[in-house]
């Protein structure tokens, strides 16, 4: 009965444990706007969200230039665009777009209602051209998904219940005084489930489904942030599958130790069950 009950408990432990390690993951990827600026380098890289960054500055621009300073080469579609593109390659491009980055990452999950503005100074920052400090500040069309903002309050919630959750079934399972074997067992069948969970949220959901929810190139930002930490969650992967297998392997041996170290005692109570009958 006890070992039913812990292994019963064990495995809602691991559950809540998954849960709160792949949706810690998830959150990282898709909803820290901080963690995005911070990582300003890595979502351009994306030509999709660099390319949909790029052209608004270097449109708007230039459509108010072509009333401003006709015929003036450098304020061009092209020109701007060209200039912007450049600056946005280099690690101060990257640190000064990093607000913009961050504004459109909280205005997609539904963090941010305002709509995401550039600056007059953040242009001409960006053109390296102090001509656009007459220019009026431009907007950025991001979309709010719904889904995202959902999911982003759910995770808010949800993640802090499950930690406590995991703590407290744990405690519960060990004073439940499983077996050893059965101990470890659990433990790496727990590390198994805990490696499945955070690749699929930790990478699958943020690369293919959120990307997915809406035809918007910024809906590619958490995709691009979980490419950027794949490295780190394949050997977090490879730490707990590793983990599961050593737990495994040693049940293993420690029931084979059990049988040959009571091989009388259990043929003597066959040979009583069999004289008994």
């Amino acid at each position: 009965m006890r070992r039913t009950l812990a292994g019963l408990l064990f495995g809602l432990a691991y559950a809540c444990a998954s849960l709160t390690l792949a949706g810690f993951l998830l959150q990282r990827t898709a909803f820290d706007p901080e963690y995005s600026a911070d990582h300003a380098d890595v979502i351009l890289e994306d030509p999709e969200i660099r390319a949909e960054l790029v052209n608004s500055i270097a449109d708007s621009l230039a459509g108010q230039f072509a009333t401003l300073a006709p015929g003036d080469p450098n304020l061009t579609q092209d020109a701007l665009r060209a200039r912007v593109d450049l600056v946005a390659d280099t690690e101060p491009g990257a640190e000064l777009l990093s607000e913009v980055i961050h504004d459109a990452h909280a205005r997609l999950i539904g963090e941010q209602d305002a709509e995401v503005q550039i600056t007059t100074q953040q242009l001409v920052d960006a053109t390296q051209n102090q001509a656009v400090a007459v220019v009026d500040p431009i907007t950025i069309d991001v979309p709010q998904v719904t889904a995202l903002d959902i999911i982003r309050t759910t995770l808010a919630w949800l993640l802090p219940i499950a930690a406590i959750a995991t703590l407290a079934l744990v405690v519960l399972g060990l004073a439940a005084h499983p077996e050893r074997s059965a101990l470890f067992r659990s433990l790496g069948l727990g590390l198994l489930l805990l490696a499945v969970v955070a690749s699929l949220l930790g990478y699958v959901v943020p690369k293919f489904l959120v990307p997915a929810l809406s035809d918007s190139p910024w809906a590619r930002l958490p995709a691009q942030l979980a490419d950027d930490m794949l490295p780190l969650l394949v050997g977090l992967v490879l730490l707990l599958v590793g983990g599961a297998l050593a737990l495994l392997a040693g049940t293993g041996m420690m029931r084979r130790r059990q049988r040959w170290s009571t091989p009388v005692n259990t043929y003597r109570y066959q040979e009583e069950r069999r004289w008994s009958g």
